[in-house]
């Protein structure tokens, strides 16, 4: 039975709650639906999710949404055509799961690198200040210490993304801080969410297999400051990138804040948050941030000129929702990174080791240059592990080569979710940009235990590229691996030949 759609979006949510279970929900993946679900077969460029609805209906869907012009089979399942069904999805989601995200503060974050940081640094901070705020991104969903199953993108589907919001609601959240990638805000994941206030961290290369351009990856990322309703806008200025999307959000009449570290002259009508004085210590990184006539002093236990940036980003977000201005400030400097980002991994005798996501030639730049001033502090020479992914952006991989080369004293080049391709072959791409300097080790296990067995105590491992993943993914295949847990294997052994 196929009802042809022919009334507003408010009906069609009326049609799904008479299909699905009370506690129902929409899904987009046949594999996942549970009885009472209500399977939504979007149409993509090569296939058609109709195709599935023989799966979804076997087990225990209700109901299905379809694009309009989609062959459906007679009789699958209870169906309702809908034109426009991807561009609509986010919605008719909202609707369905009754509003969830206006029920919140929403923070979005977008930009190359920084994302997973800042989202985890705002959900702590406002948490700690009395706002319970849910971190949405490519490390999952947490509430606090709870982690809530969410799909395996940086920016969820437009279902799960309004699924997501309902849950943690219901849990007690009054506030999200969701990271949206520039394939998701193209794809309109976010689409039907209300978003308080958007945050930018950069923009440097990436992506570029899909959207083609570095002019048509900023466009996606300027959709967010584009955002209907949007009460503030928070941009890193010292990237040219951030300087148009301030200019974008003043004229929009939006409350902009500029972030800057370099002095950089915001957009007239823009507020700034500053930060000067920067020092490297040996427990992080310390700086004066001012605002608004008034210094406050941040001693930060996060590594890195560019985690100051991502500092100043939470701290303007905090600020934007109208939070204490001195607490937000007291408890910045309380932050420490999330899993696999400038992950500290350590052990008696041997190097110190940072485990960190770095995987663009900008990441991986701006994460030596954090690793540096440790290095001097310690009097040791740095190490670099990396390697660059398989079926994604070829161009960055002698880029990242080059990078590693000159910035590092040690260069150790690997393998990084090689996918379909040949590891040999991506290894020797970057390695061609590295030079002599380069040792390849294809695999990843042999080339951590390598640097950390070779490196000296005082010398310091960097290994990049993988952060908080527990896989390697090969030809379709994840196999568990994790860097940090590689690293304390590489521990054990570095004792164990010590000991002979």
């Amino acid at each position: 039975m196929t009802e042809q759609y022919r009334v507003d979006g408010h009906d069609i949510v009326t049609w799904l709650r008479s299909r699905a279970k009370a506690d129902g929900n929409l899904c987009l993946d046949s594999r996942e639906i549970s009885p009472g679900d209500v399977f939504v077969a979007l149409k993509g460029a090569k296939s058609d999710a109709v195709a599935f609805a023989p799966v979804a209906a076997a087990r225990g869907a209700s109901g299905m949404l379809y694009e309009m012009g989609s062959a459906v089979l007679p009789g699958t399942l209870p169906a309702l055509a809908v034109d426009g069904l991807r561009e609509r999805l986010g919605t008719i989601a909202r609707d369905f799961y009754h509003d969830p995200s206006s029920r919140m503060m929403g923070i979005a974050i977008t930009g190359t690198n920084g994302k997973t940081s800042t989202s985890h640094w705002v959900a702590r901070l406002l948490t700690a200040l009395g706002h319970p705020c849910a971190a949405i991104g490519t490390i999952g969903c947490f509430l606090g210490a709870e982690k809530i199953p969410s799909p395996a993108l940086t920016t969820p589907d437009a279902a799960s993304a309004q699924r997501l919001f309902s849950t943690i609601a219901a849990r007690g959240a009054t506030a999200f801080a969701i990271e949206a990638s520039s394939i998701g805000l193209e794809q309109g994941r976010l689409l039907g969410t209300s978003i308080h206030t958007a945050i930018f961290t950069n923009l440097t290369r990436d992506h570029l297999d899909y959207h083609g351009s570095m002019e048509n990856y900023e466009a996606a990322k300027a959709i967010l400051f584009d955002w209907p309703r949007l009460k503030c806008a928070v941009v890193n200025v010292d990237d040219p990138a951030g300087l148009r999307f301030a200019a974008r959000t003043v004229a929009r009449g939006v409350r902009t804040i500029a972030c800057t570290l370099q002095g950089t002259e915001p957009p007239q009508g823009a507020q700034c948050l500053s930060a000067d004085n920067i020092r490297a210590a040996a427990d992080g990184m310390h700086f004066d941030a001012h605002w608004l006539g008034t210094t406050y002093a941040v001693n930060s236990r996060a590594v890195g000129l560019f985690n100051v940036a991502n500092l100043l980003g939470v701290a303007a977000a905090a600020i934007s929702l109208g939070l204490p201005v001195r607490q937000v400030f007291e408890e910045l400097a309380k932050l420490v990174p999330p899993a696999g980002r400038m992950q500290t991994v350590s052990a008696q005798g041997a190097p110190l080791c940072l485990v960190d996501y770095s995987h663009t030639p900008d990441a991986l730049e701006k994460a030596i240059a954090a690793v540096r001033p440790i290095a001097a502090f310690r009097k040791g020479r740095i190490w670099t592990v990396f390697g660059a992914g398989g079926d994604r952006d070829k161009g960055k991989r002698p880029i990242m080569g080059a990078v590693a080369a000159r910035d590092s004293d040690e260069v150790i080049v690997t393998s990084d979710n090689p996918r379909t391709e040949d590891p040999a072959a991506i290894a020797a791409e970057v390695a061609a940009g590295a030079g002599a300097r380069a040792r390849v080790i294809l695999d990843r296990h042999e080339a951590i235990v390598a640097a950390v067995c070779e490196a000296a105590s005082e010398d310091v491992v960097l290994v990049a590229g993988k952060g908080h993943e527990d896989y390697q993914e090969v030809q379709g295949v994840k196999h568990h691996f994790s860097d940090a847990e590689v690293v304390r294997e590489a521990f054990i052994e570095r004792k164990t030949r010590e000991s002979k």
